[in-house]
């Protein structure tokens, strides 16, 4: 068997496979970091097997599902993170009121005093102190 007899065989191999995206590229390097302890090493072991499986699998509809899930579950954690900033930095400069008709979050600049509220959302006027 010549190598360009080889080749060809894994080209048609690997024809309709799914390939590599960003959740196989995730499973290699946990997979590699959890490999580095003894005690991780099988669970490191599993995380890069199931990559080679993603990447080798046929079933691209299954793959893509996958992939879904797990961009919701980054978009997710970066919303929490970073909202946590942006929020952290608006209650240094703002207050937040509660519109006690429709519970709708109203945003006060701090230092004015006692100001009447007026809600955007239902026009309902109530009272408060920045």
């Amino acid at each position: 068997m010549n190598i360009n007899n080889f080749k060809s065989k894994i080209n048609n191999m690997l024809k309709d496979s799914y390939g590599v995206d960003k959740l196989t590229e995730f499973l290699f390097i946990f997979g590699l970091l959890l490999s580095f302890s003894r005690y991780t090493f099988p669970l490191g072991t599993v995380f890069v097997v199931y990559g080679i499986f993603r990447i080798l699998s046929k079933n691209k509809n299954k793959r893509y599902q996958e992939l879904a899930v797990f961009n919701n579950f980054t978009l997710k954690l970066k919303q929490k993170f970073y909202s946590n900033k942006a929020s952290v930095e608006q209650r240094k400069n703002y207050k937040i009121f509660k519109c006690p008709n429709c519970s709708q979050k109203l945003r006060v600049p701090r230092k004015q005093g006692k100001v009447t509220i007026t809600c955007k959302k239902c026009g309902n006027e109530f009272k408060g102190k920045s």
